[in-house]
């Protein structure tokens, strides 16, 4: 039986209906042209950010990926990844970021 995933406001009957919102939200913002490396892009959708909130407190190390707090969030590639894979990052309060993976979070 299907284990149903509350994030945020969002609720999903399946992991793979949370997987696909994940998804959904990284194709939103696929880079902005001459960035620089990895070709970042900001979240800026509010919605998306309360998401991707309550999505990497659900993270194993939380606390880790949380760091000095939340700022904000971009999209950039995964510079330990292989290609162009894109992930979520973590801005911090303090400038830092973090990469994480949602598949970790779900």
């Amino acid at each position: 039986m299907a284990k149903p995933i509350d994030i945020a406001s969002e609720y999903f009957s399946t992991k793979a209906a949370a997987t696909a919102r994940c998804q959904d939200i990284l194709r939103a913002y696929p880079g902005q042209p001459r960035s620089g490396a990895g070709q970042p892009q900001e979240v800026t959708d509010p919605t998306h950010v309360a998401f991707l909130t309550a999505l990497v407190e659900r993270h194993p190390k939380a606390d880790d990926k949380i760091g000095s707090g939340v700022a904000g969030f971009k999209v950039q590639v995964n510079p330990d990844g292989t290609g162009n894979t894109r992930c979520f990052w973590v801005i911090h309060h303090d400038g830092t970021a973090t990469h994480f993976s949602f598949k970790s979070c779900l």
